[in-house]
């Protein structure tokens, strides 16, 4: 073959060569991309935007029902909707669960949330429904601001464990309207509620214990709170400068570290304070600056002073029940009334059997006021120079306006069909099982 011939054909296979290695690379590299890589387990990248998705894709007014799952990251909602979880769901987040802001008509239910930051944020919404929601608090449960028609359901709400000074509030709301909170359980958080320049509250049956203030409320009107109970916090009720309140049938009781109170109610005006208890606290009510208030058909129990007021000219206490305080009440200030209330160390006689007392009783005493400054001295109750002392107390009295009298002091406290039915109980209890003694007896003789 001549050699001319031959360096074309070698030519020629170069060439060939070199056309087919672009396809050659490129079948490579198309055969090393073609597996699916495996998502890593619990990545939140690829999920954080899942819901968010659900949400954009519900129309206006519609219903979004949730899996039983995890679902993570921040959500934002701005339109009506309403989401609901099933057994199991939750919405985790590294920063706040869920904002709400500039819309209307949101229902939220049936779901737990876990962030680092506010478990939900609400602005600007009016109509909204959380219910059988719960909380597992970083720093703040539920804040909201200019909102109104707020509806709380069912909310649990629960701050990890340490001091209240490092924690957030539980549910805070700001220069809203319409608030109904009931059968809410909130435990270890700063304050359960703090409700700040809010109109037409109503908190119903709701359990709060172990934080700061159970109930703080400032510059509100229109206040409602009922049936609730607030147990070892530092303070049950603090209510400031608000008008029209009513507080009746709650159970306050244990709040009672160093400085606590019970309520504590200051520059208030328009207040009902009925049928509630209040039980093992350091001081049960404080009350200043307050004006036409009245505190009846309460009971007193086992507190160390039941009752302090100062610059409360108007407050009057009626048909209340006083049991085992170490003081009954302290005041600097005259007009404070009392009248037709049971003391259990009242002294006096009932001559013409009618339950009222025919002497005055007397609410204050020298003694009394040296124990809330010296607790030691409750150690010296009923010690007979502490006796002599009450009753010179009470013969240098009668013109002391700043000492607060009873006239019509009760003799026998009420529900007393109670306290016998009681008794008559255990007496047959205790006639039975002493028959039952002399049975086994006569058996074995």
């Amino acid at each position: 073959m001549p050699m001319i011939k031959i360096i074309r054909i070698a030519l020629i296979s170069m060439c060939c060569a070199l056309l087919m290695m672009p396809f050659q690379v490129f079948a490579h590299t198309h055969h090393q991309e073609s597996p699916i890589p495996k998502a890593k387990p619990n990545v939140q990248t690829g999920e954080k935007n899942t819901l968010q998705k659900l949400i954009d894709a519900t129309e206006p007014g519609g219903t979004l029902l949730l899996e039983g799952r995890t679902y993570r990251g921040t959500v934002i909602i701005s339109k009506p909707i309403t989401i609901k979880g099933s057994k199991d769901t939750k919405i985790a987040s590294l920063d706040s669960a869920i904002t709400i802001s500039n819309t209307n008509n949101v229902v939220i239910e049936d779901l737990m949330i876990q962030a680092e930051n506010i478990a939900i944020i609400g602005e600007k919404v009016d109509s909204l429904q959380l219910k059988n929601i719960q909380v597992e608090q970083r720093k703040a449960g539920i804040q909201l601001t200019n909102s109104s028609g707020i509806t709380l359901k069912n909310v649990d709400i629960t701050g990890e464990e340490g001091h209240f000074s490092t924690k957030g509030h539980a549910i805070a709301i700001y220069k809203s309207k319409g608030v109904q909170a009931a059968d809410c359980d909130i435990w270890r958080v700063m304050d359960g509620f703090y409700l700040e320049q809010v109109d037409n509250i109503t908190l119903k049956t709701n359990s709060i214990k172990e934080g700061r203030y159970a109930v703080h409320l400032m510059y509100s009107d229109n206040v409602e709170v009922t049936t609730n109970k607030l147990e070892s916090n530092m303070t049950g009720l603090m209510i400031m400068v608000a008008n029209n309140v009513s507080i009746y049938e709650n159970q306050i009781t244990k709040n009672n570290t160093l400085n606590s109170l019970g309520v504590y109610l200051y520059d208030d005006e328009d207040v009902d304070f009925h049928e509630n208890l209040l039980s093992e606290n350091t001081v049960a009510m404080s009350i200043e600056n307050t004006q036409k208030m009245e505190v009846s058909n309460n009971e007193f129990s086992t507190n160390g002073t039941a009752i302090q007021a100062k610059k409360s000219e108007t407050l009057q206490l009626v048909d209340n029940q006083f049991f085992g305080n170490i003081l009954t009440m302290r005041t600097d200030q005259k007009g404070v009334q009392l009248h037709h209330n049971f003391y259990d160390d009242y002294a006096g006689k009932d001559y013409d059997g009618d339950g009222i007392g025919d002497t005055k009783y007397i609410a204050t005493n020298s003694f009394g006021q040296w124990m809330v400054r010296k607790p030691v001295y409750q150690y010296f109750i009923e010690t007979p120079s502490v006796v002599i002392l009450n009753l010179m107390d009470t013969e240098v009295t009668d013109g002391d306006t700043a000492i607060q009298i009873d006239e019509s002091p009760i003799v026998m406290k009420k529900n007393t069909s109670r306290d016998i039915s009681i008794n008559v109980w255990q007496l047959g209890c205790s006639l039975v099982v002493l028959i039952a003694i002399l049975f086994a007896r006569r058996k074995l003789r």
